[in-house]
């Protein structure tokens, strides 16, 4: 009995000696770990002092949310910042966002998603900060008396759809055909957090004064920050808007491009869906006989890697009608629209951008486009 004592004593003496021994070995912390700056600069913030958890559907408004701190971008636009100890949006929780600023979330800890994190634009909702004033086009369609140019989709890191051609046939023999508008030159991955590109408007119709579909809204921004991990089982949207259908022989707008994702922590886990796919292009405007008859809009952009369509069914017919481009998703890029005697076609609008900076494990998930 004395020696199993004995024994026992003498284990946990080299037990602790050993664990002395290990803890000799490895780096002893002086003071806390400092502050490395990610793709936003949160070292200077003031640590935040609760936890964010929605659970139930709400909005936030970039412009006047309360919980939005102010963040300076140098040679950006200023970004609402949200910033908390952990960050749980609930399988229950939706996140619609909007407003003319970025929006930032960021954790010192953990940032879950699994209920959804809306920040497109689609239907009436419009994304944060979108439309980028930075975004430009090589030409504008023409307005024209037989019909009137299709716009081009939304240009951002990827090409927008080019619009197509009106009056192909110059019905009047005097204004040629209606060329229509060029996306311009891509972006490179954006630096700083900013929206997407809008579509363009298509060109009128000058003798009966219809007007050309207006061009999709861009996704918006968004940039998500955890300092430990980020666990995405749910949605996050930033997809751009359709193109709508020009009016009685004009143009279709073009689709909106998608927005730009930024997600960044050491450990990111994604089984779930991010998409910042772009919107479809409207269809031209047309008559038959004396009905004028307006082109039907595209789709917006969605969740998944399904290019958005573009417009097309305003009486299903070819020869007389053109067709919007089907907006940029996945690998697949943003078509342009077709000619046609009456309106053009407007183009769809190019995919965004999403970017994942951490050691990033994917199961089972959807990320549209591809992450750069």
């Amino acid at each position: 009995m004395v020696d199993a004592t004995i024994d026992a004593a003498a284990d946990a003496m080299a037990d602790a000696a050993g664990d002395a021994a290990i803890d000799a070995m490895l780096p002893v912390p002086d003071g806390p770990a400092a502050c490395v700056a990610g793709f936003l600069d949160l070292c200077s913030q003031p640590p935040p002092t609760s936890d964010l958890v929605i659970d139930d559907a709400q909005t936030l408004n970039t412009d006047s949310d309360a919980r939005c701190r102010t963040y300076p971008q140098a040679g950006g636009s200023a970004v609402c910042l949200v910033y908390a100890s952990a960050v749980t949006i609930a399988a229950s929780g939706s996140l619609t966002v909007t407003g003319a600023r970025p929006l930032a979330i960021a954790s010192t800890s953990t940032l879950t998603i699994a209920g959804s994190l809306d920040a497109g634009s689609h239907g009436s909702q419009i994304g944060p900060a979108v439309d980028n004033a930075a975004c430009a086009f090589a030409a504008a369609p023409e307005p024209d008396r037989g019909g009137g140019g299709g716009a081009a989709g939304g240009t951002f890191t990827l090409l927008g759809g080019d619009g197509g051609r009106g009056d192909s046939d110059d019905s009047l023999g005097q204004d040629g055909t209606a060329l229509p508008g060029t996306h311009g030159a891509s972006t490179p991955i954006p630096t700083l957090l900013r929206g997407g590109c809008r579509g363009q408007d298509g060109g009128a119709e000058q003798t009966g004064g219809g007007a050309g579909g207006r061009g999709g809204h861009s996704g918006g921004a968004l940039y998500l920050h955890a300092a430990q991990r980020i666990a995405i089982s749910g949605s996050v949207l930033a997809a751009g808007a359709r193109g709508e259908g020009g009016e009685t022989q004009a143009g279709g707008g073009g689709g909106g491009s998608g927005g730009l994702v930024v997600i960044e922590s050491l450990a990111i886990t994604i089984m779930g869906q991010l998409s910042a796919n772009g919107g479809g292009g409207g269809q031209g405007g047309g008559r038959v006989g004396q009905n004028n008859i307006t082109g039907q809009p595209g789709g917006d952009g969605a969740l998944g890697s399904t290019p958005a369509a573009g417009g097309f069914g305003a009486n299903n017919n070819d020869t007389l009608f053109s067709r919007g481009g089907a907006g940029g998703a996945g690998s697949t890029a943003a078509a342009p629209g077709t000619g046609s005697i009456l309106g053009g076609g407007g183009g769809g609008g190019a995919a965004g951008t999403i970017r994942l900076i951490g050691a990033t494990t994917l199961g089972g998930s959807t990320i549209s486009p591809p992450p750069s």
